[in-house]
């Protein structure tokens, strides 16, 4: 289905050790106390969520005071046997939106299928505020009403999802963490960050409000690589795995700026970089965008 090829799976991560019935006692040190207790050694630092710190962000990034040049990164789509299906436009940029600043994210998607999707999240936080995604029929141009419209707001600890279509409307809630990001917005995260001094293994909290769940997700950061992109350029980045249940998704992360997502995967797919539209040198005030222009409320 339609939906399906664009709504991108999660699963929970969840990694429990357990020592088997009938297994031999712990080892025991010269002086009687079990290695990693209080008195015989520290034991395994647990894995601590990700905390959004200000030294985690690339300094144009850090304050909503400064401005950075709207981004734009077109992709190439391909399948797991290296089969070209189309592009993918992703681009983001600093708005003021009811006083507040904001940045807004937005993905085109055009392998086979069309559709479009928003997502405004705070900028001091980077918490998601509000997203919509608009399917439209394969031979859908920019301009072409939407099939069907899904539509998400987030409140203090609610996701609100409203999906609209021709002749329906379904309507639904649940809770979320209070410090989770939008399943869509991993993108985002991974172009803002710092990644070279992330944590080496963390957990971050991610929402995906249209499968109606939330999820823990291992992140870990491995070591360095070049990448040749679809650019035909060489590209040495920091290589990110998220970990879910039952699958993985890896981003690879420009070392150098101007740090973009140089290749990365969603589900089966594979996006790799092919032409960067950013006029770096055009960087502009955040502006501000008037509200209520689609069903989604502020975009």
């Amino acid at each position: 289905m339609l939906r399906t090829k664009i709504i991108v799976a999660a699963a929970v991560f969840s990694a429990f050790v357990a020592q088997p019935l009938g297994a031999p006692a712990p080892a025991q040190d010269a002086n009687g106390e079990q290695p990693g207790s209080l008195l015989g050694g520290p034991r395994e630092e647990p894995i601590q969520q990700l905390e959004l710190q200000p030294g985690l962000l690339h300094t144009e990034y850090s304050s909503a005071a400064q401005a950075f040049a709207p981004r734009r990164l077109i992709y190439i789509v391909q399948s797991p046997d290296g089969e070209v299906l189309g592009k993918h436009g992703i681009s983001f940029t600093g708005l003021v939106v009811d006083g507040k600043p904001t940045i807004l994210l937005e993905r085109e998607y055009a392998f086979p299928f069309a559709g479009r999707s928003r997502l405004a999240v705070h900028w001091e936080n980077l918490l998601p505020l509000e997203y919509q995604l608009e399917l439209l029929s394969a031979a859908g141009a920019s301009g072409a009403e939407p099939q069907e419209t899904w539509a998400v707001q987030y409140y203090y600890d609610l996701v609100a999802v409203s999906i609209k279509g021709g002749n329906y409307e379904t309507f639904y809630s649940f809770r979320h963490p209070l410090k989770a990001y939008d399943l869509d917005e991993l993108y985002l995260l991974f172009s803002m960050l710092a990644v070279g001094r992330l944590p080496a293994r963390s957990v971050v909290f991610v929402t995906a409000p249209f499968k109606h769940r939330n999820y823990a997700v291992l992140l870990e950061r491995l070591e360095r690589e070049a990448i040749y992109a679809a650019d035909a350029e060489r590209h040495v980045c920091v290589h990110l795995r998220l970990t879910f249940s039952d699958f993985t998704e890896e981003f690879y992360v420009e070392a150098l700026p101007p740090h973009r997502v140089v290749k990365f995967t969603a589900g089966e797919l594979v996006f790799t970089l092919l032409q960067d539209e950013t006029g770096y040198e055009q960087a502009a005030e955040p502006r501000a965008r008037q509200t209520g222009s689609s069903p989604g409320g502020r975009f």
